[in-house]
């Protein structure tokens, strides 16, 4: 009789708990595309790590976290992907990854607003990233300024706008 009362109450209290649904990314799909406004420079940053605990009808415990490989930074200029990867840009070789760490998630009429701490070249920045999460892929959107993180700074911060497209499919 012990043990049926006891499965009966953890059955009961078990979906209860706040367990978050933990999501396994498509590495070799998952991709970062960026424009560099003033240069009219795109290009994309693959290497995508992440850890993805989401539940949309539970978003408090909802989290991201995630890294991208500076070292596969492409403009596709040979030239111009090589000086990117220098100390007086992203200076790879000191800070390989790009990392964001969610402080919050929630929902919107169009998806899902997510603020966390953006770290490039060793600075930490607070960033808003909107996203939608549809057949099995994040897709988010996001501006960031060159100037805040020291890459390719200009005089004024307006000039260093870069838009930013994440893509990032799950299994």
């Amino acid at each position: 009789m012990k043990k049926i009362l006891t499965f009966i109450t953890l059955s009961l209290f078990i979906p209860f708990s706040g367990i978050s649904q933990s999501l396994q990314i498509n590495s070799d799909q998952a991709i970062v595309d960026f424009n560099f406004v003033e240069e009219d420079a795109i290009g994309t940053v693959k290497g995508i790590k992440a850890t993805i605990n989401f539940d949309p009808t539970n978003l408090s415990i909802a989290s991201i976290k995630g890294t991208a490989d500076v070292t596969t930074l492409s403009t596709n200029n040979k030239m111009r992907d090589s000086h990117l990867q220098q100390a007086d840009m992203f200076n790879a070789e000191k800070f390989p990854t790009m990392d964001f760490t969610s402080t919050s998630i929630s929902k919107t009429d169009k998806g899902f607003k997510m603020i966390g701490k953006m770290t490039i070249k060793g600075t930490e920045k607070e960033v808003v990233v909107n996203f939608t999460y549809s057949k099995k892929t994040f897709v988010g959107r996001t501006i960031i300024f060159s100037n805040d993180f020291d890459v390719f700074s200009r005089k004024k911060r307006e000039d260093s706008k870069v838009l930013v497209k994440i893509t990032i499919p799950v299994l």
